[in-house]
């Protein structure tokens, strides 16, 4: 008789014991799902950038992260990448295109707010050869060097990147694009053009001025006159209500930081900024 009052009160404390856990850890769980539900998601935006301003973007998105409290979350590659993949329906908020052509696609293809398309930065097109090149004899004025260049000339593919249609553009308009095409390396976006000079895979390069200004990797042997191809660098917002897209747009744009950040990393802003606290 003992035995079984124990067993029948040991039965009863264990269910006591387990009733309690499971009706703490409902508590619990009821209250976690209700702050959750209370608590608004943390706010972001979705910028896509030509991989050229990589370095820039960068920093101006931790800038505006610190500053806004607001998370930018960066797809970097060619501007024909960006532009393709939009097309196919990805989630965009911002578009910083290389050049004018690929934010028309985007244009004619998504919802992109066509009043809000505006020329943010100015570059230039360097002509590099790797660091180590003894020196070589160049003019601008004379095509000698297009006609006895032996080796590969790297740049960004001349039919989508950007950087690689304005070499194009810039070669053709000096007369030394029958003598280079041939000997074209055509990489992927202008980091990748960038790349194979400094590794000493191709001879020689033109790429963006911004890119290289500091770099111990090349050197520089011509600056190409900007009037020679397109304007450089568009943005963009897109039509789908994201208030946070036209803010960031417009810190870009008009904030002395952001101008700043720009200058820094060898760019110049095409629109002049506001003065701080102005």
């Amino acid at each position: 008789m003992k035995r079984i009052v124990q067993d029948g009160l040991f039965i009863f404390l264990f269910i006591v014991i387990t009733f309690a856990i499971w009706m703490q850890f409902t508590f619990v769980s009821s209250r976690s799902e209700s702050v959750s539900a209370t608590e608004p998601p943390p706010k972001s935006i979705v910028v896509f950038a030509a991989a050229g301003t990589t370095a820039a973007m960068q920093d101006i998105a931790s800038l505006y992260e610190r500053q806004r409290g607001i998370k930018v979350q960066l797809n970097l590659a060619s501007s024909a990448v960006l532009a393709k993949q939009i097309e196919a329906g990805a989630d965009w908020d911002v578009f910083i295109s290389a050049n004018r052509q690929w934010m028309n696609y985007v244009l004619e293809h998504k919802s992109l707010d066509a009043n809000s398309v505006v020329n943010l930065l100015k570059d230039q097109l360097a002509l590099i050869v790797p660091a180590d090149t003894n020196d070589t004899i160049f003019s601008i004025d004379s095509p000698s060097f297009a006609i006895n260049f032996k080796g590969q000339l790297s740049l960004g593919d001349p039919t989508s990147v950007p950087a690689g249609i304005y070499a194009k553009q810039t070669l053709e308009k000096l007369g030394w694009w029958q003598y280079l095409s041939d000997k074209v390396i055509p990489a992927g976006d202008v980091v990748a053009a960038q790349r194979y000079v400094e590794a000493g895979q191709c001879q020689a390069g033109i790429v963006y001025l911004s890119g290289v200004k500091n770099s111990s990797k090349v050197k520089i042997l011509h600056i190409f006159d900007e009037t020679l191809h397109d304007p450089i660098y568009f943005i963009a917002v897109t039509n789908n209500g994201c208030d946070q897209g036209k803010l960031f747009l417009d810190f870009l744009t008009s904030s002395a930081e952001a101008a700043e950040s720009f200058k820094h990393h060898g760019f110049e802003t095409a629109i002049s900024p506001k003065p701080s606290g102005g």
